[in-house]
């Protein structure tokens, strides 16, 4: 991710400016570091970054499309019993699920399947969302669960089984939805594409001068891009093997 290794970059460069005499090449990479996280923190290459793997998938606004099946992909959380579910489950995964349900609402015959490992947790993903479902009232006979998958390769393989010769729908984050899709494709399913958590936004209004400080948040939408072309580099990888 861009953190740690512009942070191995920095270090090789303290590391070559204080134990060696190649200075010019120490201070090309403790500059190139600098430079680098400072452009990643900015708003205007963040958004850019991660609008290029968002758009590709309109968001449905229609909600009301007769589905069979909503697909939920898991995406994180800690099972603390100190907590609301609300509280266990990471921000992308519920803004994922707030999308799943208003698709549920306006399909109240659709099955909703949730799935993620547990990775050791006390509890599976999978079972943190269904949780969830059931205090948003959706009946437990309209859930399906799958507590073992451990990555979108393993949740496209066993969900297209599921969802031939129905009309089904993906939810997952707008970064992600290109690469998943891809992997169903791969299983012979073509479930319709529901975006959420979109990270860049269209603004209508002006925008305040400070916005464009380097932060992490920022940071963090670059990582999300940088993550989906790493990505789409290792499905690459995998269909040539």
């Amino acid at each position: 991710m861009p953190l740690p290794l512009l942070l191995i970059i920095f270090c090789i460069g303290l590391i070559l400016l204080f134990f060696s005499k190649k200075q010019k090449i120490a201070k090309t990479f403790l500059l190139l570091s600098f430079v680098l996280l400072f452009t990643l923190s900015t708003m205007p290459i963040a958004e850019r970054l991660v609008h290029s793997v968002e758009r590709k998938y309109l968001p449905i606004m229609q909600p009301a499309q007769r589905y069979d099946v909503i697909l939920l992909l898991g995406s994180g959380g800690v099972a603390d019993p100190s907590l609301p579910v609300t509280g266990q489950l990471s921000a992308t995964a519920l803004s994922r699920f707030t999308e799943a349900l208003r698709l549920y609402y306006a399909n109240p015959g659709a099955t909703l399947v949730v799935s993620g490992s547990g990775f050791g947790d006390l509890k599976s993903h999978a079972q943190l969302l269904e949780e969830l479902a059931l205090a948003m009232e959706i009946p437990a006979a309209k859930i399906i669960r799958l507590d073992n998958t451990l990555d979108t390769d393993d949740e496209a393989r066993i969900m297209a089984t599921m969802i031939r010769g129905k009309r089904a729908v993906l939810v997952t984050s707008a970064s992600h939805m290109e690469r998943a899709l891809q992997l169903f494709y791969k299983y012979g399913a073509g479930p319709e594409a529901a975006p959420a958590n979109f990270l860049a936004k269209t603004r209508m209004g002006k925008i305040p001068s400070h916005y464009y400080i380097p932060s992490s948040y920022n940071l963090y939408k670059t990582q999300v891009a940088w993550h989906e072309y790493l990505g789409r580099f290792q499905n690459w990888i995998k269909s040539l093997l």
